[in-house]
């Protein structure tokens, strides 16, 4: 089993999405990186944030972030300038929340909706992504892990 929220599971992580012909297949048209934010709740008592390259249904890179990287978050249509941790979106829920997501008990559209996940960035481009976003979970879902 592998920890959630290191870099090893990042690792693992990627190749999982990259070997998801669903999901290379629900977004193949899908340009914009993400960061995915767990916020602390029960014995968490930190943040942890994975940056997560994600283009034409595939992911080009997952990076566990340490306290005090920078991100910003790029405006709608506002191209990217080269720094490592320029995103259109952050996923963020709390750890509880990534779990039961992980394990495919909740959806992510599911947990945005219910207001257990909360989404900063073009909505509406991601509401069309839903299928892509579910196999984001599938891929996570392949991964032996431990919370």
């Amino acid at each position: 089993m592998v920890k959630f929220g290191t870099q090893e599971w990042a690792d693992l992580y990627m190749e999982a999405i990259n070997s998801n012909e669903a999901y290379a297949k629900a977004a193949d048209w899908w340009e914009g990186d993400f960061i995915f934010q767990v916020d602390p709740h029960g014995e968490l008592d930190h943040q942890i944030r994975m940056w997560i390259g994600l283009y034409h249904g595939k992911c080009t890179g997952c990076k566990i972030l340490k306290e005090g990287d920078e991100i910003k978050l790029l405006s709608k249509g506002e191209a990217p300038s080269g720094q490592p941790f320029e995103v259109e979106y952050i996923y963020a829920a709390r750890i509880d929340v990534w779990e039961q997501m992980q394990k495919k008990e909740l959806d992510p559209i599911r947990a945005l909706l219910s207001g257990q996940g909360k989404i900063t960035g073009d909505m509406a481009k991601v509401l069309r992504a839903t299928e892509a976003a579910k196999e984001l979970v599938v891929s996570a879902s392949t991964i032996e892990t431990e919370f």
